[in-house]
C-alpha cells in the first residue's frame, strides 16, 4: 500500500462518511468531479492548494495531516521531533509547577520557559510552512509563475502537528 493509496483511501472514507457523492465534494471544493476520483483511486497526489480546498469542503483538517505526512515526510518528521523535544519540556514544566512548595523566583523561570516553548511551537509552525513552500517550489516551479504569496490560505499548521 503507497502514499497515494493511504491519502485515497483516507480522503474516500471521510467522504462517504459524510454521505457525500464526488459530485457533491467537488462543488463544495470547486474541483473537478473526476480529480477527486483519480485521488480517491491512487491515480492522482494533490498538491498542498488543492488539499487545502478538499479539506475545507469536508471541514476535516485531521485529514490535512495525513497528507503532509505522505507527500512531505521530511517536513512531517522534523515537525514530530521538535513536536516531541517541545513536549517532554512542557512535562518538566508540569512536574515542578506540581509541588506544593515552589518559590516566586522558580515560579518565574518556569514561566519564562513556558513562554519559550510556545514561542518556539509558533516558529516550528512557520519552518513548516517555508519547508512545504520550499519543497513544492522546487518540485513544481510552474504552479508559481506571478503567484507572489501561493500559501497565503494554508490551513493552520497547528493541524499538521497533532
Amino acid at each position: 500500500m503507497g502514499p497515494k493509496q493511504t491519502l485515497g483511501s483516507l480522503l474516500k472514507d471521510r467522504r462517504k462518511k459524510l454521505k457525500l457523492t464526488t459530485e457533491e465534494l467537488s462543488k463544495k471544493a470547486g474541483i473537478d468531479r473526476t480529480y477527486i476520483t483519480k485521488i480517491e483511486r491512487h491515480n492522482k497526489l494533490p498538491s498542498p492548494v488543492v488539499m487545502e480546498k478538499i479539506c475545507k469542503a469536508l471541514s476535516s483538517y485531521d485529514l490535512f495531516s495525513g497528507y503532509i505526512k505522505i507527500k512531505y515526510p521530511d517536513v512531517y518528521l522534523r515537525a514530530v521531533i521538535e513536536k516531541a523535544s517541545m513536549e517532554v519540556e512542557l512535562d518538566e514544566i508540569r512536574k515542578k509547577l506540581d509541588k506544593k512548595n515552589i518559590s516566586l523566583e522558580e515560579a518565574k523561570k518556569l514561566g519564562n520557559r513556558i513562554a519559550h516553548v510556545e514561542s518556539a511551537i509558533q516558529e516550528l509552525k512557520v519552518k513548516v510552512v517555508k519547508l512545504i513552500k520550499r519543497w513544492d517550489k522546487t518540485k513544481h516551479p510552474e504552479k508559481y509563475k506571478g503567484r507572489t504569496e501561493p500559501f497565503k490560505e494554508l490551513l493552520p499548521i497547528k493541524d499538521i502537528l497533532a
